[in-house]
Formats: structure tokens, sequence, C-alpha cells
């Protein structure tokens, strides 16, 4: 030792050291999570009842087609990009809860979110700031079951320029009620989630680009869905705060907590969807200093779908097929026995499609029977594929309708419209043709007995002088159409092939279980396994041979997947008949809902 240097010297270099260390980080470690660590994903509401969550990677996960006052929508790379109108309102809906007085396909109104369950959406967006104003976003939501003034909506907030960032709004507790929309989250399902993205609301108004990466709406997390974050440190004895940090493209850190005594932190990370994180622990005070988890995972929820069967019932047993003789598609003129209020009628463009310009706002097509009557209670699910090369407007007559009744007195039952989407020609079906709702001026009675009329109309547009003016297909709301299906449910006689799909990104196997549920309320208790085991993300089916212990009836197909940190449930989106159809038509399955 250095004679001239004594005990007192020796702690003040000491006490200096660690000051230093602090300073340079070296003494704040994190030790949890490790880069082994895979973080449960959090109850959200478009990865449980979708299948789908708002990842901004297809086409659905905002309905482009009732967006108001935005423009130039793309998908690409896993980003979500418009702009809105100058000075205008904009709206984007991640989940749409259709139009009122229409056979309603919507996600929303099939799927309606419980509003006791879930309750934080939470989006990743930017916005630009064109001019010196703040930009500001809030969150409408409107009842599932569509009644006049049942909505609610939040307050506003400002979106930062040209940042990305994550916003999250408690739906629960930020609550602006006004005249037109006051009620509260709480007040009923929610069959539609309104987003105004970026509103401009001060002259001079410009338009604003703005881009949304994902969207999350979750449950309140219990502790088990908590995860640990744990760190050592030395020589501080203040508090500290806990960021978490996404990696990639357009990553950004969101501030999870501060103030925290000790040395660790239970974090709620179901807001945030599938990924590698980091998480960033940094001391309130001075000394600063901060440390990085090693990067950690967030599961991806598998995503299950059951294809067969479906809404499309057995289309190889349709009515036109099998009983006419001549399926209605490929069309050709014998497919109708009449096509009134039609001109510049083709069946070669595209060749076995009906082309035509409509003559007035009620263009029709009888099909063909070939003087044979339609048996209601087998054949019970319709598609219909068509375009209109006209621009999309529900309210102006962008709605198909079809129509049943007798050919002798010539009555009709008219169903409620189908909503058309814009593009094409796109696929329109029903599951269930005696479960939809019929207009009530209907004079033919429900879908029961037999029915020897059957037809088909595209739109209600009437002509418009830009039609009579400068004809076109677009300007003259031309109609293509492909096919008419009608067809039988699904059926095991005894046996049936189930199919399904299946992604997990991150998983090499789910354990998927299916079952026959004569209910649509999973875990109730009245499932029937039909099959368990492990598979991997892709397409999979199972061969039932059938099986006497199984009652006769009409069930719905109910799929699970499970990866060990999440399940997924998911039913068909039609039914099947289980035993032979005269034995369950005898057996009172007409009453089986």
């Amino acid at each position: 030792m250095n004679p001239r240097i004594n005990t007192r010297t020796l702690r003040s270099i000491a006490a200096a050291a660690l000051l230093a260390s602090s300073a340079d980080g070296i003494a704040l470690n994190v030790t949890q999570p490790t880069g082994t660590t895979v973080v449960a994903a959090g109850d959200d509401y478009a990865s449980q009842q979708l299948a789908n969550p708002w990842d901004m990677n297809d086409g659905i996960d905002i309905d482009t087609d009732d967006s108001f006052n935005v423009s130039g929508q793309t998908f690409s790379a896993g980003v979500f990009s418009a702009s809105t109108t100058v000075g205008s309102d904009n709206q984007l809906f991640p989940l749409f809860g259709g139009f009122a007085g229409t056979i309603n396909s919507s996600r929303g109104f099939n799927h309606p979110v419980d509003t006791t369950r879930y309750r934080y959406f939470t989006i990743k967006m930017f916005a630009t700031r064109p001019t010196a104003n703040t930009e500001v976003s809030y969150l409408g939501f409107f009842a599932a079951d569509g009644s006049a003034g049942a909505c609610g909506q939040t307050g506003l907030t400002a979106l930062a320029s040209s940042t990305w960032q994550v916003i999250t709004y408690d739906m629960v507790t930020n609550n602006v009620p006004n005249a037109n929309c006051s009620h509260a989250w709480q007040d009923f399902p929610v069959g539609a989630l309104r987003l105004n993205p970026a509103l401009d609301n001060n002259s001079p108004f410009t338009a604003v680009q703005f881009q949304i990466d994902w969207i999350r709406l979750t449950a309140t997390p219990t502790a088990g869905e908590l995860t640990p974050v744990q760190w050592t440190d030395s020589g501080y004895a203040g508090t500290y705060s806990v960021t978490l940090n996404e990696t990639g493209a357009n990553a950004v850190s969101v501030p999870l907590a501060s103030g925290i005594s000790g040395t660790s932190y239970q974090a709620d990370l179901t807001r945030f969807p599938a990924g590698q994180y980091t998480l960033t622990v940094s001391r309130d005070s001075a000394p600063a200093a901060s440390a990085s988890s090693a990067t950690f995972r967030i599961n991806a929820t598998p995503m299950p779908a059951v294809t067969a069967p479906d809404f499309h019932g057995d289309q190889a047993l349709n009515f036109a097929a099998t009983v006419v003789g001549n399926a209605w598609g490929p069309l050709s003129a014998t497919d109708f026995t009449a096509t009134p209020n039609w001109k510049n009628v083709s069946y070669t463009t595209p060749a076995g499609s009906f082309y035509g310009r409509p003559t007035n706002n009620d263009p029709q097509w009888y099909m063909n029977l070939a003087n044979h009557a339609i048996d209601t209670d087998l054949y019970r699910s319709l598609c219909i594929t068509l375009k209109d090369f006209g621009q999309r407007s529900v309210g102006l007559g962008s709605v198909a309708r079809f129509f049943w009744g007798q050919k002798t007195n010539g009555n009709l039952t008219i169903s409620q419209d189908i909503p058309l989407a814009s593009g094409g020609p796109n696929e329109y079906c029903i599951a269930d043709i005696a479960a939809e709702p019929i207009e009530p001026s209907s004079l033919a009675g429900p879908w029961t007995g037999t029915q020897t009329l059957f037809r088909v109309d595209p739109h209600e547009f009437p002509v418009s002088a830009a039609c009579t003016s400068t004809p076109s297909a677009a300007n003259c709301h031309d109609v293509e159409l492909d096919s008419v299906v009608l067809s039988p449910f699904a059926q095991a006689n005894p046996g049936y092939t189930f199919k399904w799909n299946l992604s997990d990104p991150d998983s090499p196997g789910n354990v998927v279980t299916l079952y026959l549920d004569p209910d649509l309320i999973p875990g109730n208790g009245n499932e029937i396994v039909l099959f368990s085991g492990v598979v991997a993300s892709s397409s999979g089916q199972y061969v039932w041979p059938g099986s006497g212990s199984v009652n006769y009836g009409r069930y719905n197909v109910l799929i699970t997947a499970d990866d060990a940190l999440n399940a997924v449930s998911q039913y068909s989106t039609g039914p099947i008949l289980i035993g032979a159809r005269d034995g369950i038509f005898r057996n009172g399955f007409d009453a089986v809902p």
C-alpha cells in the first residue's frame, strides 16, 4: 500500500468508484425477463373472438368500404395507411356493425364485444402535422342491436407530430357523453367501433396522412397474467421507472410505470401484440442509470377456423345441379326463365357469366327451376357471386335481394337487403335462409314447405343522368353474375370429413380439439368431442367415421387450438346434420335451434 494514502482516502476512492459505476449503469442489472421468457398474449377481443388480430396484415382489419372522409386506404407490410379529407370528419371501423334492416353478416353483429370483459382499446399509429394545428383522435362505440342513439364516445387525445406512438383508451373511465351519444361503455354489448384517427379541427384545415400498425381491445389482466420484472442495483435508494421497447421497424418505447420502490414490478403487457421486446429499468433520480432486459417474446395466439362445414352448405348437392340437372353457374340463357329490365346482355363477358346493363332500378333474374319445387326443409344455404361495376353506396342502392314464392299466383316473399361490397365479383353467402329476416310486405310466407319460384335482384340503382349522357359500366351500374348456389346443409351420414385452417407463426404445434355443439355457447358442458391431437399450422382435416352414440340432429362445430400459452375457440360458420335427413325430420329436426 502506498504509505501516503490513508484509510479515509481509500474509502473516498471506493465511494467515488461506486458512484461512477452507478452513473455508467454497471450496478443496475435487469435479471427478469430473460432471453428464454415467453409471455402469454393478453385476452384480446380480435384474437379471441374473431381469431384474427387487428395486426393490419389483411384487408379486413379495417372495414375500408365503410370508412368516411378517408382516401388512399392501403395495407402494406403490416401497416394500414390513408389520408383524411380536408376539413372534414373522418371515420374508420376496425369493427363494423352492419346496417339496420338488412341481412347482417358483419363481424360486429355476429361477434359483439362483451363490454363487461373487454375494456382497453390500444392503438399504435402515426400522423403528420402539415400545419401548426394539433391533430386529435377519439373513439366511438355503438350498440350491437343497432338501437338509435345507443352509442358513446371517448374524449379527444392529442397526436404527436409525425411520430409513431401508442395510445390507450380506457373505455370505462374515458367517456365523454354528448347530446347524440350519451351512453357509457358497459351499457350494452358493442357491435361497432368507430375510430376518428386524425381530426384537424382548426382552420386552415389540412389533410392528414396517417398510419396504423396495430390495434388491441383487451380485458383487465388478472394477477396471473402480469409479467414479473426484476432487477438488481447497488448504491441507490430511490424509485424506478419501467419502459417497454418494441423491436424492428417503427419501434416505439412505451412507459409502463414510474415511482416503483424496490427491485421488482408486475408489468401489464396484455395490451401489446405478439413480437419481440425488451424492458428498460431506469432510476427516477440521480445518480442516473438504466439497464435493459434480454430480448423476450410475447406469444402469438393461434388462429383456427373450421372450413368444412361452413356457410356454403354441401354445394356438391346443390339444387340446380341435382334437381334441375343444370347448375346455376357457369351461366347461360337456359339458367333463367326471365330476365326483366336488362339490356346489352352477354354470357361471354366473361364466359359463363351473365353480364348486363339495368334499364331501371329493379333488374331481375328468375332462376330456372325446370318445373321442380324447392324443398325448403332440405335446401337452406344460399351463395350468390356477383359484381356491381358502379360506385358503392348502400343508401342509394348497393343492396341485393332474393325472392321466393308460388309460380301459380305470383305471390313473393322478399328477403331483407344484402349490402354489397365494393370491387368484386364478391360472394355473398347465407348459412340458413330460414333464419334470416324477411320484409313485412312479403306475401308468400317464410322459407317453409315447397316453393316454385326463386328470383334474385342485384341492386336498386335508378338509371342516372351520367349513364344516359356518358354510358359506361360504372355510370350505369352494370352487373356481372357468376353463380347462384342453393344447397343443403353439410351432413354426416354416417361419417364426415371435418376440415380446418390453423395459423400460429411461433408455435410448432397446437392441441386441436373438434367438438359437436348443439348451441353456440362454448364450455357449457354439452359439447361432444370428435377429435383431439397435436397438429402443425396448416390446413388439416379429420375423417370422422360417425358414431351411434351421437343423437341425430343439427350441430355446430367448435374448434379449439391451444399452444400451451394461449387457446382460441371458434365455431363453424354453418351447421352440420348428423344422421340421415329423413331420420332427422322424423325426430323433429326443425325444432332444433
